[in-house]
């Protein structure tokens, strides 16, 4: 195969992000995660503000709508297209690692794919939140359930398919086995589907 995508989606605080980099320097492939929004700006010319505050947020005003069915697209569907576009370019592109950005329901027609969903109890998620991620909020577990609305609220409004669902994923994996362990598992989903064998610099390529 000429080329293959991992896709992560996670709970907040779960690992999601670190096992997403973890992987992706394992298998030698590029990792997407906050570098889409540069990518973002130069598709839809917005500025990093305006992307940063839009690109995980739904329009629910009944009113905004309203007015801007007789305007042009909302914010957050433009920032949503030109996403879509952003993240089938990488795929395009080459082997990589998508975290988070609706990546594994953007790609899910694509056959060279494999999508997971992290989780974690949510003790563990509040301790990393705090001692890895450096967030200090005055309650983490208000703080974690809050991005984890806002992020299912968005996944679920512009997609077919709702947030953390297992079906729509190839494997879903809690974390409390450890971060470690679980890039040990995916790596090795990755390289059993694609066929993957590693070239002399012990970089993962795709058959």
């Amino acid at each position: 195969m000429k080329n293959f995508v991992i896709t992560i989606s996670r709970e907040y605080g779960s690992g999601g992000r670190l096992i997403g980099e973890k992987l992706a320097k394992r298998l030698g492939i590029d990792f997407y995660d906050k570098e889409i929004i540069n990518l973002l700006m130069e598709e839809s010319g917005f500025t990093r503000e305006t992307i940063e505050e839009w690109r995980e947020k739904k329009t629910s005003s009944f009113l905004y709508n309203l007015y801007m069915s007789t305007q042009e697209r909302p914010l957050s569907d433009q920032i949503y297209l030109a996403k879509t576009r952003v993240v089938n370019d990488l795929a395009d592109k080459g082997s990589c690692v998508i975290v988070g950005n609706c990546g594994d329901y953007i790609l899910r027609d694509r056959d060279n794919v494999l999508s997971f969903f992290i989780y974690a109890p949510m003790e563990e998620r509040m301790e990393r939140v705090r001692n890895v991620y450096g967030e200090n909020p005055d309650n983490s577990q208000v703080f974690i359930k809050k991005i984890d609305k806002q992020r299912s609220d968005y996944y679920n409004h512009f997609t077919m398919n709702r947030f953390g669902d297992y079906k729509n994923f190839d494997a879903c994996f809690n974390t409390t086995v450890g971060l470690d362990l679980t890039v040990d598992l995916i790596e090795k989903m990755v390289r059993e589907t694609f066929g993957g064998t590693e070239d002399e610099s012990g970089n993962c390529t795709g058959k």
